[in-house]
């Protein structure tokens, strides 16, 4: 019997005390924090959701939703409480529920302007009262253009304020350290006229804004009266991504060194310009989902491209290996605080403030990457006057060869021309003696042109241009390479338009571009192949392809072969040695020539119809108000 009482004593208690428990929060009077973000029912319905989550979380959501919370006083003295969450909520209402009846008591949130809201934090707070051994039900009604997910505090001012001074002395630490980095890679470029370090300051400082944001700290430091830079928390993610994307592009040099990225680059950027404008106009608040998952796509996304980019650079640059190192950091920061706020990670410093460890990791390596940069240029410098100096040899001698080699020439060229005049030779021997003066013809106009050049070195004036006809120099290129063709077995295949006409030098055009990728194409294809030359007319250009289903080249080294000043040289299929000049001057030529170049290749093995090495040449179409370069 005495079992049954205390069973039923227990009992009695369970559906007294526990209930009033389970239906209330007890508010605890002494002097400290209590994390209540558990206590609330969502819509108002009296039920927790099956697994318990540890913040209120709504996640992004149109129109507006509401949570339910009982908070209970069981002292004898009233209590003065505040009820405060993090910096980044929206539009908050608080109402008082009695008998059905909802009263409504104040507004705040990240959304407020910070001059208007009743408690001056950088939190979302509220001022709770509590009559002695009273209970108050209270609704919070959010409308929120964020992703919503927060912890909810029951405090008092100096809880309150000793929680905002130790997120601000953190963001006073990161703001410090990202200013001094922005300022120091200004000054260099105020002094190195390098734009890599001016985009690196933009870049840097737009990663600022919605950090700073997110925490409250632009609204507290700003203060506008009309409007909370927190609720464009959309413009300046967007903003942060536009520049990352401009940086990322000059920085590793997208377009010199991957320009089938280019495409990605200008759609991320116009995907970020778009959302700026968005987030300026009521349309983001209409449809918050839509807009707010854009934003975290695009920037994972763009994170993983930037990734990818440097991943692929990074034994053609020594600079993107620092730069895949900070993007890995950010990326996992990102998923840190993408895994918080979508529920899947816990909301605690960490995760809260990953973004904040991810700008200033990357800022300190992307600042290595710049001073690595630096010593980069400086041996550029030295490598450019040692070049200088060679340029300057090179030029005497061949000012003391073409002299000697034209006194030879001259005699061949003068005898084979009296030669085959009469046209009374054998065919086979007159056809041998007119490939001879070519050969001395052609000779003599590379000895011309040389000598052009050393002009244009020393009295900085431009090589004679005029209108040259692409078909005709292709078939002249093809009579000068008929033997090799010959031995090789490689079928010339020439599909190029007689009215094409290029403005250019026609020599230069004709021995130092096309004769170059001729040459490079014979030797690198395989016997009983064929070569393969087209042009076509394309908007306000020319377009001259030259295709060989040979050897390739292998992708890493495209840029040292045909964009830089290397000089690299390997045998052909059949053992023919090369010196590793003409793809340099070749390239020149064109530039001179205001064109440009696009390559592509692929490896083979052996001649099974695939190509091999693509190059294309585009030259502006001829108009009387050509302008040109100098080299």
């Amino acid at each position: 019997m005495d079992f049954i009482r205390v069973f039923l004593i227990f009992l009695s208690l369970y559906f007294t005390v526990g209930r009033q428990a389970l239906a209330s929060t007890i508010v605890d009077p002494a002097e400290r924090e209590q994390d209540i973000s558990r206590e609330f029912r969502k819509e108002a319905t009296g039920l927790h959701p099956k697994k318990e989550q540890k913040t209120l979380r709504f996640g992004y959501f149109s129109g507006e939703k509401q949570a339910e919370i009982t908070l209970a006083n069981t002292t004898d003295r009233p209590l003065s409480k505040l009820l405060y969450m993090d910096p980044l909520t929206g539009r908050l209402t608080l109402f008082e529920k009695l008998n059905d009846k909802e009263t409504e008591l104040k507004t705040a949130g990240s959304s407020i302007p910070f001059n208007h809201r009743e408690v001056k934090s950088i939190f979302t707070a509220f001022k709770i009262n509590l009559e002695p051994h009273s209970e108050k039900n209270f609704i919070l009604k959010i409308r929120s253009r964020h992703n919503f997910n927060t912890k909810v505090f029951l405090g008092n001012e100096q809880t309150l304020q000793a929680r905002e001074d130790y997120k601000l002395s953190f963001l006073d630490f990161y703001l410090g350290g990202i200013l001094c980095l922005i300022a120091y890679n200004f000054f260099i470029y105020v002094f190195l006229k390098d734009k890599n370090y001016l985009y690196y300051c933009f870049f840097s400082g737009s990663f600022v804004l919605p950090i700073l944001s997110i925490h409250g700290v632009l609204d507290k430091i700003l203060r506008p009266e009309s409007f909370s830079f927190s609720h464009y928390l959309i413009c300046f993610s967007a903003l942060a991504l536009f520049c990352a994307t401009i940086f990322t592009f000059h920085f590793l040099e997208i377009k010199k060194h991957l320009p089938r990225f280019v495409l990605f680059y200008k759609i991320c950027g116009s995907i970020a310009a778009f959302l700026i404008l968005t987030g300026l106009t009521p349309l983001e608040d209409q449809a918050p989902q839509i807009f707010g998952q854009m934003i975290d796509l695009s920037l994972v996304i763009a994170n993983l491209m930037f990734i990818v980019s440097a991943v692929k650079l990074r034994k053609v640059t020594n600079v993107a290996r620092f730069y895949l190192f900070s993007w890995l950091v950010v990326f996992v920061s990102l998923l840190s605080w993408f895994g918080m706020t979508f529920g899947f990670l816990p909301s605690n410093f960490f995760t809260q403030h990953s973004l904040l460890y991810a700008n200033l990791g990357q800022m300190l390596t992307l600042s290595l990457a710049l001073a690595f940069r630096i010593n980069e240029l400086t041996k550029e410098k030295f490598a450019a006057e040692e070049k200088a100096m060679q340029k300057e040899k090179y030029h005497r001698l061949v000012r003391v060869l073409s002299h000697d080699i034209a006194n030879s020439l001259t005699i061949i060229h003068a005898y084979s021309k009296k030669i085959i005049k009469p046209q009374n030779l054998e065919p086979q021997t007159q056809r041998i003696m007119e490939k001879v003066y070519f050969a001395s013809e052609n000779i003599k106009n590379i000895l011309n042109n040389v000598r052009e050049e050393e002009l244009l070195s020393i009295r900085k004036k431009e090589l004679g241009k005029e209108l040259v006809c692409v078909q005709e120099s292709i078939k002249n290129a093809s009579v000068v390479f008929e033997d090799h063709l010959r031995i090789k077995k490689i079928a010339l295949d020439i599909d190029v338009d007689p009215s094409h006409t290029i403005w250019a030098n026609k020599t230069c055009f004709l021995n130092n571009i096309v004769n170059n990728i001729l040459s490079n194409s014979i030797k690198f294809s395989f016997q009983n192949s064929r070569i393969k030359v087209q042009s076509v007319q394309d908007s306000d250009q020319i377009c001259l392809t030259f295709i060989d289903y040979g050897r390739g080249v292998k992708q890493e080294l495209i840029n040292d072969i045909f964009f830089s000043n290397r000089f690299i040289s390997s045998k052909g299929t059949n053992a023919e040695a090369g010196h590793g000049f003409g793809t340099t001057l070749m390239r020149e030529y064109v530039e001179l020539f205001n064109g440009a170049i696009e390559v592509t290749s692929n490896e083979n093995d052996s001649y099974s119809g695939k190509e091999g090495t693509k190059i294309i040449l585009k030259f502006p179409l001829p108009s009387e108000g050509n302008e040109t370069k100098s080299l």
